[in-house]
């Protein structure tokens, strides 16, 4: 079971969850930017799963930044870009003093707001060896100062996999072929696989858009492909 920590982010006191496989490593180390949802029993299961299967996994909770969960409608107003680069930064670096966490073996991954983030971290930070992109919407635009997400992806340097709906409308299949298009030119090494019959937010089982398939499907693929790029 996931264990709730604190990190520090400027001044402010920040919960996290953490779970560690058992052993003494090293382990690869995995950042988990969550959902619109925040820090819920979604976020367990994959913090939890993550460390099952030889990750050492966090996970902040970018909600401190608002003044109440009553604003979380208009959480981009607070979680700025360079907010959320923050409790990223502070989350890789409390992984990089874990014993059992390898030097060098980051990853990142999230799903809905979590996929943007996700490519906003790989965008801002090197250090990431390998990302997975779950339905990351919003890409295009800033929140705040500085350039969006995918205007950032010419620094990006780690490995990308991204998982997406053909019936999603944030992103759509379009948005997905612009992002893809610009990786490739960019030259990011990146592979995307888009999901028939299945819209946003699909791999969520407590969600009523959830799709087995192409959640098992997305999960095992993306498992697989941080297996690979940071245990080898």
């Amino acid at each position: 079971m996931a264990t709730e920590i604190e990190i520090q982010v400027g001044d402010a006191p920040v919960r996290a969850l953490l779970e560690k496989p058992k052993g003494k490593g090293p382990f690869p180390g995995v950042v988990l930017t969550y959902y619109r949802g925040g820090i819920t029993e979604f976020s367990h299961w994959l913090v939890d799963d993550l460390a099952a299967q030889g990750f050492v996994a966090i996970a902040p909770d970018h909600f401190h930044w608002l003044p109440s969960m009553d604003e979380i409608d208009n959480r981009r107003k607070y979680l700025t870009d360079q907010r959320l680069a923050e409790d990223l930064a502070v989350s890789r670096g409390y992984l990089e003093m874990l014993d059992e966490v390898g030097d060098g073996c980051y990853g990142i991954l999230g799903h809905c707001m979590g996929g943007r983030t996700t490519l906003l971290g790989i965008g801002v930070d090197k250090s990431y060896k390998a990302a997975c992109i779950w339905y990351g919407g919003g890409s295009f635009k800033a929140q705040g100062e500085g350039p969006s997400p995918v205007e950032r992806i010419p620094n990006i340097t780690a490995k990308v996999m991204g998982f997406f709906g053909i019936n999603d409308k944030n992103p759509s299949p379009e948005d997905v072929n612009k992002m893809d298009k610009a990786m490739t030119a960019a030259g990011v090494d990146h592979e995307f696989i888009i999901y028939d019959d299945t819209g946003h937010g699909f791999m969520d089982y407590t969600s009523k858009n959830y799709m087995e398939k192409s959640a098992k499907d997305s999960w095992s693929r993306g498992l697989n492909f941080l297996k690979r790029d940071l245990m080898a």
